[in-house]
């Protein structure tokens, strides 16, 4: 059952919120990482900051994570990218991806053989696999405000790809209003306008799919400009991921 609350900044909250059966605990070398480097975690009251250490570590559990090119995989890392993940479910009861199994880390951009093109990052739900290169993973984490988070738009990418082939509430509800997302989007007047406002990059623009990643990506980069420029967009997105961020 999905409840309000009345105070924080979600705009519904799971009844996991309220209570997580035997959860598990970052170490205090854990927490500090966090804690210096992912403001979302900073921003969340004790009762919150709990569950979420719990599903980070319950994602860590989850998922393989693979270096390449002579890349290990540390513990720094492996808590970024899970946390990354977590911000974008934290509206959910759903919030492992449940179609992909194995998360790669390339040092920088990497060649696949795939598209015999080099890439920063990719979700590719045939092979259950995620993929980044760190150097563009980090520098996402490192600049809040510029709308470029790779993490944050390949993990979109996974989480709406898990989704489509789920049945669970939060699926349900994800795709429900991504799609009226879109229908109201429709009309050419509206595109237009859209793109006139210069707000989203061209990129958005490719498909479906590319737009839901960098629509997720403001709504956590610039929260509030996205409010003040998008309104509508915006709180669609709110109602989509059960969370509000802006002005927190």
């Amino acid at each position: 059952m999905l409840a309000y609350y009345i105070k924080g900044f979600l705009y519904k909250s799971t009844t996991l919120y309220r209570f997580v059966l035997f959860p598990k605990k970052l170490t205090e070398n854990q927490r500090a990482i966090l804690t210096d480097e992912f403001s979302f975690y900073t921003k969340l009251t004790p009762k919150e900051k709990c569950v979420f250490e719990h599903r980070v570590l319950r994602f860590i559990d989850y998922h393989t994570f693979v270096g390449r090119e002579n890349l290990y995989v540390t513990e720094r890392m492996q808590l970024l990218i899970s946390a990354t993940s977590i911000m974008l479910t934290f509206g959910f009861d759903r919030y492992l991806l449940s179609k992909f199994e194995t998360i790669l880390v390339y040092p920088q951009d990497y060649f696949s053989n795939v598209t015999q093109q080099y890439h920063k990052g990719e979700a590719n739900p045939k092979y259950k696999t995620i993929v980044f290169s760190w150097e563009d993973f980090e520098e996402g984490i490192k600049i809040e405000d510029d709308n470029l988070n790779l993490g944050i738009h390949e993990l979109t990418h996974a989480l709406h790809f898990s989704f489509l082939t789920e049945k669970s509430f939060s699926a349900t509800h994800f795709l429900k209003h991504y799609k009226l997302l879109l229908l109201s989007l429709r009309n050419k007047d509206a595109q237009k306008r859209l793109i006139a406002m210069n707000y989203l990059r061209d990129y958005a623009f490719e498909n479906q799919y590319e737009f839901l990643s960098v629509l997720v990506e403001h709504f956590f980069e610039t929260p509030e400009e996205f409010r003040a420029k998008l309104p509508n967009i915006y709180n669609r997105v709110k109602i989509m991921l059960n969370m509000n961020v802006a002005g927190f």
